[in-house]
């Protein structure tokens, strides 16, 4: 689609800097700009509270679509077999993971297709009033857990980390439906540089977890069927 004026470009949201996406991307190869946001500027300014998620902004630099849900192909379920060493905990999470629905991982590409060929007059196009409309609360509760969350970057990146925690419970009290807020925290606790202990995001066995919840709790509570909202394309 990039001869027809289509420009992608994804951002990891990462605040602990480049490297702990380098290797997705590296793996990945992909032949658009790819960024990093360290502050999660993205998240603010768009109101992105899961991943992955788009945002369409055409040529003029208008949004014409806000933050959704949004796959390039249908999503496969459940992520392949697991070994037979896998912790339960994993397990379990592959588990509840297979549950999760894509709402729109069958039709997202031609959706976006159908922008680039017809423009402004593609029907998947969304009047002004309506981007408003579903571009999320922007009440005091969402201010304030923005700013503790900025906050508990601040203090992580400094080396404060017990300091970085409380912001960050802050956050994911005034804002529980945001699941970036909450997959950030989690996912630094523990080995930084082992993928799975950034991918268990929860207590284990001989550390002290310092959060009330954790992704397999919050899923488990709310319903996989529910991780992601359902939005008309």
């Amino acid at each position: 689609m990039h001869p027809q004026g289509v420009e992608i470009v994804t951002v990891c949201l990462e605040t602990l800097g480049v490297e702990p996406g380098r290797p997705y991307v590296d793996a990945a190869q992909p032949e658009h700009p790819t960024l990093v946001d360290t502050g999660h500027v993205v998240d603010e300014l768009f109101g992105i509270v899961n991943i992955p998620n788009a945002v369409w902004i055409d040529e003029a630099g208008t949004i014409v679509r806000p933050a959704e849900p949004a796959w390039p192909a249908p999503r496969k379920p459940g992520g392949g077999p697991l070994s037979e060493e896998a912790p339960q905990r994993i397990r379990d999470i592959m588990a509840e993971a297979s549950k999760i629905k894509a709402w729109s991982a069958e039709i997202y590409a031609d959706a976006v297709r159908d922008w680039a060929a017809n423009g402004s007059a593609s029907r998947h196009v969304l009047p002004a009033d309506e981007v408003i409309a579903r571009s999320g609360s922007r009440d005091s509760f969402t201010s304030k857990a923005a700013a503790h969350f900025s906050l508990a970057e601040h203090f992580e990146r400094s080396g404060d980390h017990a300091k970085a925690v409380e912001h960050f419970r802050d956050a994911h009290r005034l804002a529980p439906d945001n699941w970036t807020y909450k997959r950030q925290a989690w996912s630094i606790e523990g080995d930084l540089d082992n993928p799975l202990a950034r991918f268990w995001q929860g207590p284990a066995e001989g550390r002290d977890w310092p959060y009330e919840s954790d992704w397999l709790t919050d899923i488990r509570a709310k319903g996989a069927e529910q991780y992601y909202r359902n939005v008309e394309l």
